[in-house]
């Protein structure tokens, strides 16, 4: 959604200029020989699928990133599924897609007919694909386990279940891709990446037995920023590519690298008076201590914000922070808003990003309430409007 043509409750701002920037970013970092996945996976975690999409795949990017072709240098979208990826075929968007997780056996002829790649990553998987006549070529990555136990065939399953004497079964299937996924790069004393790239070479070399030369790719945003060496020949672009950093660990080795992309408004519908002794909402669990002056937004935890929230959070008013009061609703919450001076009906709040010189990160949310920040952003409600804006 481009522009403030609606006026709704809630609403997401993207930042289309800060986006492009973050895009950027890893696209430097992985050279000029390297393509760059966008993963737009959980609703673009939680920024907006087609509203992403529609910003990254304009071709005035960067690099000739953005062509259509399904050649190395193209712009990839990484997907978890075979309707986000219908999604965005549905755009007339041409990027080749990749789908990261699983996809139904009766579902491969929608992904093959649309040429959106998908990932195997079991001899049983794969096994299906090879028993079958398509009308197209199928388009696969290879997932390799190397040690997050997670979707992935092992090396040795590799080659002694799926390629040693099989050749003749890869004859109508484009081994497109390799990969596979860091367990713990966020965390920069670790050394187990080295671990998994040295598993990973193995696969590589047993495919190279079978004269397959897909496109290679492990790193993530946390791998592309810390070990640029890690790209190969794509790198994937998740959390980072939304102005978010992996980690904590990650933010202090390459302070202000990244823009954040979201921020999460709503706007004040009542304001009341609470008596001193006065309970409000549901439990009476917050009880005024003062004559108080308190907001009412139409905000709750069916829109995602964490009912965990409650009597801890803070929203920005008038450029300071005012504090959550009582239990947050299905679709209301309450702040205090006796120190926010000047504060009216209508006036825009806050939820997550930045009013005047004081900023609510989505790190701190997720630090609040236990959780990680990936959480607090994927899990705000696709429902919700998602409006463009710094898109120039």
């Amino acid at each position: 959604m481009w522009g403030k043509k609606l006026s709704p409750k809630t609403w997401g701002e993207i930042d289309a200029a800060a986006l492009r920037h973050n895009l950027g970013v890893f696209q430097k970092l992985a050279g000029l020989q390297t393509a760059v996945m966008a993963v737009v996976k959980a609703n673009a975690y939680g920024h907006g699928l087609l509203e992403v999409v529609k910003i990254l795949s304009k071709p005035r990017l960067p690099s000739g990133q953005g062509h259509t072709l399904h050649t190395k240098r193209s712009l990839w979208f990484g997907v978890d599924n075979i309707d986000e990826a219908l999604l965005i075929r549905g755009l007339n968007i041409k990027n080749p897609i990749l789908i990261l997780g699983y996809i139904p056996p009766e579902r491969l002829k929608e992904a093959i007919e649309h040429e959106i790649s998908f990932s195997v990553y079991s001899k049983e998987s794969l096994k299906i694909i090879t028993q079958k006549q398509w009308n197209k070529k199928p388009r696969i990555h290879l997932k390799i386990e190397t040690g997050t136990n997670r979707l992935g065939m092992q090396p040795e399953e590799l080659w002694k279940s799926c390629l040693a004497g099989r050749q003749a079964d890869f004859l109508n299937i484009n081994i497109e891709g390799v990969y596979t996924h860091f367990a713990d790069t966020e965390n920069p004393e670790s050394l187990f990446w080295k671990e998994q790239i040295a598993r990973f070479e193995e696969a590589i070399t047993l495919l190279k037995k079978v004269d397959a030369d897909p496109i290679r790719h492990i790193a993530s945003s946390a791998a592309a920023l810390l070990y640029p060496e890690a790209c190969y020949d794509m790198m994937r672009a998740g959390i980072g590519l939304y102005g978010l950093y992996p980690s904590e660990d990650v933010r202090h080795l390459v302070l202000n690298t990244l823009k954040p992309v979201l921020s999460w408004k709503t706007r004040i519908v009542q304001i009341k008076q609470a008596k001193k002794g006065e309970t409000i909402g549901y439990d009476r669990t917050f009880r005024a201590k003062r004559l108080s002056v308190i907001a009412i937004l139409p905000v709750g935890y069916w829109d995602g914000y964490d009912r965990r929230f409650s009597n801890k959070g803070t929203v920005l008013i008038k450029g300071k922070r005012a504090p959550i009061a009582g239990n947050i609703c299905m679709n209301i919450m309450m702040v205090d808003i006796t120190e926010a001076k000047n504060a009216r009906e209508g006036d825009e709040v806050v939820l997550l990003g930045k009013q005047q010189k004081e900023e609510i990160f989505a790190e701190e949310l997720a630090e609040k309430i236990g959780t990680i920040h990936y959480e607090v952003v994927a899990r705000i409600n696709p429902l919700i409007a998602r409006i463009v804006i710094h898109d120039i």
